[in-house]
C-alpha cells in the first residue's frame, strides 16, 4: 500500500485511498512508523509505596528510566503522579532518595502540560544524545504518599502511626475495622515478621486519628492501603500491634563502617546510590555517635552483602529503626554499600602506656591509630577537647614528639570541636584524616602522671605529678599489680614485691592500687584505687633488666639488649648517663657521627625524665631510625702521650688506636703536672725552654678552667687551632732529642768508572760516526757530474788549497820524467768543484806546484786561457776528496788528478805546439806535456 490518505472519519486504514501494490515488484523506499499514545505508560519504582520511587516509561515495548536534568519538569511529574492516581508531586522528597537500577534511559525528551492526567498525553520528542556521565535517574514522591510505622518499645511494636506529607497520625482502633487480618499485613508491610497480637489503646492528644479506617479480608494483601476504606468514627481508641521480628539500623563497627540493615534473622547492606549524607547525620545522631559525618580513608568492605535497594525514614522520628526499607529482590544494587564515619567514633589516646595524660597524641579512625598533627591543636579550644576526652583535665602545653617517625600513613590534619561538649570528640564538627608530612603532636595535660623506680628496674616505686612527688604504699599491692607495673617499664614480669618502713619523712602517694579485679587494664593506672594513709612504702624487683652497652670499652655505639639506638631524641645528658653507667666518667661531646642505619632493620628511640640516672629507666620504643646511629666515646678512654719520652708535643687518643695532637691557648702548671703524672713522669720541667718546634696540624684543644679537675675533661673540639702552637709539655726526665749527625758516605768507585768508560765510548762511537758520514758525503760528490770544474777554474781556485804536496815531491817526478799514472788521473766528469776552499793564506797558494809547466803558467792571461780551451775542447779539472788539509800527514788519501783528453781539427799553430819528450814517438795520440798548455 502506498501513497494512503485518511479524511480521518474512516473506521480502518484500509478504507482510506491509497494505491494498493499488489503484486508490484515496485518497494518503497520508507516505511510508516507509528507510535500510539496507549502504548506509554509510567510507572514509580523501587519506592516504599505505590506513590513514591524512580520513574519509568514505557516506549516502544520497554521500560526505560528518565534521566534527571533540566528537560524534565514538575509537569512532567505531576502526570506521572496523576497516572498513579497518587495527586500531584509533592515538593519535599525527604531524606532518601531511590536506588538508581540499572536500565537504560530513555533517549527522547518528555514535554507534558499541567492539564495532561498521564504520560500519553505528552509529547514525546524526537531522540537526541545526551551528555555522557548524567546518568541520575528522575525520582518521585507524590501528595498521596502514605508510610506506617510502629512507636512503642522497639520497631516492630507498639501503636500504628501512618504519616501523610510532614504529618503524622494514629490509626483507629475502630473495632469494625482493626482486627487480626489488618495486624498481620502491617507487620509483612514494614518486614517485621509474624504477626504475634493486636489491641487497641486511649488515644493521646500528641497526634489526630487518621481520617481513613481499612478493613482487610485478605491476609495477603501487601499493603494495609490495598485494604477497603472507610471513614474513620472512632476517636478515642488507637490501634496497637506486636509482631515477632525486630528491625535494626546500625555501623559494623558501632560508630563506623557499613550501615547495616537487619531484620527477621538476616542482615545486610543498603546500597550506596540510594543513600545520602542526610541518611548519615540521622543515623549518627540515632546511634548516639555524634552529629557530624567524616570522610572515609579506607576502602568499603566488598564481601557486605547488599539485601536492601534503599531505606527511607519519616518526617517525624530521628530512628532509622522506624524507616521503610525496601528489599533487592532483582538484585539490581550492583554498586559499592553505603559506609559511615560518625563523629564519635574517633577516640583519643595517649601512645606511651606507662604515663598518664602526657605523650604523642593518637586518634583511633576508621580502626586505625592516626597521629594528629601539631597544627591540629594550635588553638587552646582543641586541647581542651583532647584532654577532656581523655579526662585529664585542661591543657597544659604542647611538647616535643618522641617515637620514630610515623610511616606513610595519614595524619589528623584539622581539628574543630565546640567549646560547649569537652568530654568527647563527638561534639567536634570538623575532623579530617588525610595523609600528610606534618609534625606530630605531643600533650600534657594538667593531670599527668608519670610512675618509676630509683633504680633500673628495680627499688623504690614513686610518682610524679603535676602536684607533688610521692613514694607508692605498699597496701594492698599484689604480684598482679608488679606484674603490670614491670611491663610498663619493659621489665618482664615481677620478681619480688617488699615493704619498706624508714624513719625518714617521705611523701606518701594518696591512693593505693588494685589490678586482680580488674580485665583488660592498658597500664597501671587503670588499677588506681581508694585513698591510702599507710606508710609502709613498696619496693619492687623485676626480672628483666635491659642490658645497656656500649661496643668498645669506654666508647662506640650504644646498645640497648644488643640493639642499637637511634640519635633522633638522643641529648648529651644521655652520653653522660651510659658513660657513668660504665664507670667511664662522663662522655666526650665531640664524638664521631655514627653509621648509617639500615632502612629495613628497628632500633630503639629514648626519652629520659630528669629524674631519670640510668638509660635503662627511660622510655623506649623500637622503630625505623630517620637520623643515625648514636656514637659515644667517654672521658675514660683518653689516653695522652708526648712525641718524646716526658716531653714534646702532646697527642690524645680517644678512640681505639687513633692518637691526634692538640693545641691550647694556655695551659696552667698545674694541669701540666697533672699530665706528667700521667706520662708515668716525675714532675714537671719548669727550667727546660724548648727550641723552635714545628707547626703541626690539630683539630682538638685543651682548654682547662678552675671547675675542672682533671685534665681529661679539658677536651674540646671546638676551640680554633688555627694560628696556635701546639700543646706542649716538658716534664723531668726529658732529654732533647738530638737528630745524629749524618755520616759521609764514601763515593763509591766503580759506577764512577764505570760511568767515564761508557762516556769514552760514546764519544768514540761519535766520533767513528762523524768520519764514516764525512767520507760517505766525499764519496758521493765525486760521481756527482755536476760539480766537474772548467780548466780556468781549476787554475783559478788553485789557490784554495792550504797545503798540498811538497814542491820537492812534484819535481822529483818531473825529474824522472814521467807522467802521474791512470789512476792519479781523474775524469772530469767525476771531479768535485773545490771553489768552497778558504782563501786563507795567499803565500802558501803560491807555493802550490800546478800540473802545467812554469813559463806556460806565466804567460797565460785569463783570456788566452779561455781562448785556448775554447779552441782545443780540452778541459782539465783538479778534485782532491779532502776539504781540509791541515794535516797532510794524518791523510791516508792520496790527491788525484784527472785530464781528459779530447782531438780538435783544428791545427795547433807552431808557436804553441808541444815538444814531444826525448824517447816519444808522435802519432795518432795527443799527448799532455808537463810545463806546457795544452
Amino acid at each position: 500500500m502506498d501513497n494512503v490518505n485518511c479524511l480521518g472519519n474512516e473506521s480502518s486504514l484500509w478504507h482510506c485511498r491509497a494505491r494498493h501494490l499488489g503484486k508490484d515488484t515496485h518497494r518503497c523506499s520508507s516505511i510508516a512508523y507509528v507510535v500510539c499514545s496507549e502504548s506509554l505508560n509510567a510507572r514509580l519504582v523501587d519506592g516504599p509505596g505505590k506513590c513514591a520511587g524512580r520513574v519509568e516509561i514505557q516506549y516502544k515495548g520497554r521500560w526505560r528510566q528518565v534521566r534527571k536534568d533540566s528537560e524534565w519538569t514538575d509537569d512532567n511529574s505531576n502526570s506521572v503522579c496523576k497516572e498513579m492516581e497518587c495527586g500531584k508531586m509533592r515538593k519535599s522528597t525527604g531524606p532518601g532518595k531511590f536506588s538508581q537500577g540499572s536500565g537504560d534511559f530513555l533517549s527522547n525528551p518528555v514535554k507534558c502540560n499541567k492539564d495532561a492526567n498521564n504520560i500519553s498525553a505528552c509529547d514525546i520528542e524526537i531522540e537526541r544524545s545526551t551528555a555522557v556521565g548524567n546518568n541520575e535517574a528522575v525520582g518521585v514522591i507524590c501528595e498521596d504518599h502514605k508510610v506506617i510505622f510502629l512507636e512503642g518499645n522497639n520497631s516492630c511494636s507498639g501503636k500504628v502511626v501512618i504519616e501523610h506529607g510532614d504529618t503524622s497520625y494514629w490509626l483507629s482502633g475502630s473495632n469494625n475495622t482493626w482486627n487480626s487480618v489488618s495486624g498481620k499485613i502491617v507487620c509483612q508491610q514494614i518486614h517485621c515478621g509474624n504477626f504475634v497480637n493486636f489491641s487497641t489503646v486511649p488515644a493521646e492528644k500528641e497526634r489526630s486519628i487518621w481520617s481513613e479506617s481499612y478493613y482487610c479480608s485478605d491476609p495477603t494483601t501487601r499493603s494495609l492501603f490495598e485494604c477497603k476504606n472507610e471513614s474513620s468514627n472512632a476517636s478515642d481508641r488507637i490501634a496497637t500491634v506486636t509482631c515477632s521480628g525486630n528491625k535494626t539500623v546500625s555501623l559494623t563497627e558501632t560508630c563506623w563502617g557499613n550501615v547495616k540493615v537487619c531484620f527477621g534473622g538476616k542482615c545486610g547492606g543498603v546500597c550506596a546510590d540510594s543513600w545520602t549524607k542526610d541518611l548519615s547525620e540521622l543515623l549518627c545522631k540515632s546511634l548516639d555517635c555524634g552529629n557530624t559525618v567524616l570522610s572515609a580513608t579506607k576502602m568499603h568492605d566488598k564481601t557486605m552483602q547488599w539485601i536492601f535497594k534503599s531505606l527511607h525514614p519519616t518526617n517525624q522520628t530521628t530512628n532509622l529503626n522506624q524507616s521503610s526499607i525496601v528489599l533487592n529482590d532483582t538484585n539490581i544494587c550492583t554498586q559499592k554499600a553505603a559506609y559511615v564515619v560518625c563523629s564519635g567514633s574517633v577516640k583519643p589516646q595517649f601512645d606511651t602506656p606507662r604515663d598518664k595524660c602526657v605523650g604523642n597524641v593518637v586518634v583511633s579512625f576508621e580502626d586505625q591509630w592516626l597521629p594528629v598533627c601539631t597544627n591540629a591543636l594550635q588553638n587552646k579550644q582543641e586541647q581542651d577537647a583532647m584532654c577532656e576526652a581523655l579526662e585529664c583535665g585542661q591543657a597544659v602545653k604542647m611538647t616535643g614528639y618522641f617515637g620514630p617517625k610515623p610511616g606513610n600513613k595519614p595524619f589528623i590534619s584539622e581539628l574543630q570541636c565546640s567549646s560547649t561538649e569537652k568530654m568527647s570528640l563527638k561534639s567536634c564538627n570538623k575532623i579530617t584524616a588525610k595523609t600528610s608530612t606534618c609534625t606530630p603532636a605531643v600533650l600534657q595535660c594538667n593531670k599527668w602522671k608519670k610512675m618509676t623506680v630509683s633504680e633500673t628496674c628495680s627499688g623504690i616505686v614513686v610518682v610524679h605529678s603535676n602536684e607533688n612527688r610521692g613514694q607508692v604504699s605498699f597496701d594492698g599491692w599484689t604480684n598482679t599489680d608488679g606484674d603490670r607495673l614491670c611491663k610498663d617499664l619493659e621489665c618482664g614480669s615481677v620478681k619480688s614485691n617488699q615493704n619498706y618502713s624508714t624513719s625518714e619523712k617521705h611523701s606518701v602517694w594518696g591512693k593505693t592500687f588494685n589490678c586482680t579485679y580488674q580485665n583488660n587494664t592498658e597500664n597501671i593506672w587503670d588499677c588506681e584505687m581508694q585513698n591510702s594513709s599507710s606508710q609502709q612504702l613498696l619496693s619492687i624487683d623485676c626480672r628483666d633488666k635491659p642490658r645497656v652497652t656500649l661496643s668498645e670499652k669506654c666508647g662506640g655505639a650504644v646498645m640497648i639488649n644488643e640493639i642499637q639506638v637511634c640519635d633522633t631524641h638522643w641529648k648529651k645528658e644521655y652520653s653522660d648517663m651510659i658513660c657513668q653507667e660504665q664507670n667511664c666518667s662522663n662522655a666526650l661531646h665531640f664524638s664521631t657521627t655514627g653509621p648509617q642505619p639500615d632502612p629495613a632493620t628497628d632500633y630503639y628511640h629514648v626519652s629520659c625524665d630528669d629524674y631519670h640516672h640510668e638509660l635503662g629507666q627511660c622510655k623506649r620504643v623500637k622503630g625505623k631510625c630517620a637520623g643515625k646511629l648514636v656514637s659515644v666515646n667517654c672521658v675514660g678512654n683518653v689516653q695522652f702521650n708526648t712525641t718524646e719520652k716526658c716531653g714534646g708535643s702532646i697527642k690524645v687518643s680517644y678512640i681505639k688506636n687513633t692518637w691526634e695532637h692538640v693545641c691550647t691557648k694556655e695551659l696552667s702548671d698545674t694541669f701540666k703536672e697533672q699530665l706528667c703524672k700521667k706520662l708515668d713522669c716525675v714532675g714537671l720541667n719548669t727550667t727546660y725552654r724548648p727550641s723552635k718546634r714545628e707547626q703541626l696540624v690539630s683539630s682538638i684543644g685543651l682548654e682547662c678552667t678552675d671547675d675542672h679537675m682533671d685534665i681529661r675533661h679539658c677536651l674540646n673540639s671546638n676551640l680554633s687551632c688555627e694560628g696556635v702552637k701546639p700543646a706542649e709539655v716538658f716534664c723531668k726526665g726529658y732529654k732533647a732529642h738530638t737528630p745524629p749527625k749524618k755520616e759521609s758516605k764514601p763515593v763509591p768507585v766503580v759506577p764512577i768508572i764505570l760511568g767515564v768508560g761508557l762516556f769514552l765510548v760514546l764519544v768514540i762511537l761519535i766520533v767513528i760516526f762523524v768520519r764514516i758520514y764525512t767520507v760517505k758525503k766525499a764519496k758521493n760528490a765525486m760521481n756527482d757530474p755536476s760539480r766537474m770544474l772548467s780548466r780556468k777554474e781549476v787554475e783559478f781556485e788553485s789557490g784554495d788549497y792550504e797545503d798540498v804536496t811538497s814542491k820537492e815531491n812534484e819535481m822529483e817526478d818531473l825529474s824522472r820524467g814521467r807522467f802521474r799514472s791512470e789512476a792519479e788521473v781523474m775524469m772530469e766528469t767525476d771531479a768535485r768543484s773545490t771553489s768552497s776552499f778558504p782563501y786563507d793564506d795567499i803565500d802558501e797558494a803560491a807555493e802550490a806546484q800546478p800540473l802545467t809547466s812554469q813559463a806556460a803558467t806565466a804567460g797565460a792571461s785569463r783570456d788566452i786561457h779561455e781562448d785556448a780551451l775554447n779552441k782545443n775542447g780540452v778541459t782539465y779539472e783538479v778534485d782532491d776528496p779532502q776539504e781540509n788539509y791541515d794535516d797532510i800527514e794524518a791523510s791516508s788519501e792520496i790527491t788525484q788528478t784527472k785530464a781528459e783528453v779530447h782531438n780538435s781539427p783544428v791545427t795547433t799553430p807552431e808557436s804553441e805546439s808541444a815538444v814531444v819528450p826525448p824517447g816519444l814517438v808522435p802519432g795518432d795520440v795527443d799527448y799532455l806535456v808537463p810545463g806546457q798548455d795544452g
